[in-house]
């Protein structure tokens, strides 16, 4: 007897799952990519990403942002880089470990950063606005579930 992950309904089911899933991953590419095109967007998803760590006005050295954003030391230093020269970020000797560098946001940044916040929110508004209550509902459970399921791959 076939185990029940092995029927044709089973089947059916995964594969209109990893269809939604390539529809759902390509539509959040698409997105980014209008994000990153604007030419009024001062940061890009991924930069936004970096300097989260930094909202609460603490510093950090590359190694904690580049774990708070899921890139490499090395990708780190280089968006790094880009957000000094734009006088986004300032990078100085740790107080604590004269070999490793504390990272603060600047003036600059912390402006850029509320802009960014301002078109994540207001994206989030016109998706949201976009289903019904049920669905709604059913969205907050089905991100959740997800976000947890893709921490444990």
């Amino acid at each position: 007897m076939p185990s029940s992950s092995t029927t044709p309904a089973h089947q059916a089911v995964r594969e209109r799952f990893n269809d939604a899933w390539d529809e759902f991953s390509a539509a959040v590419r698409r997105a980014r990519s209008r994000v990153v095109d604007r030419r009024d967007m001062a940061l890009t998803p991924a930069q936004y990403h970096l300097l989260s760590a930094l909202r609460d006005g603490r510093s950090r050295n590359v190694g904690e942002l580049a774990a708070a954003a899921g890139v490499s030391s090395p990708t780190a230093t280089r968006m790094l880089d880009a957000l000094e020269r734009e006088g986004v970020v300032v990078r100085r000797p740790s107080d604590e470990d004269r070999r490793r560098i504390s990272v603060e946001m600047t003036e600059a940044g912390e402006e850029a950063m509320a802009q960014a916040r301002g078109r994540r929110e207001q994206a989030r508004d016109l998706v949201y606005a976009e289903l019904s209550p049920e669905e709604r509902a059913q969205a907050v459970h089905l991100l959740s579930r997800l976000a947890e399921a893709i921490e444990q791959v």
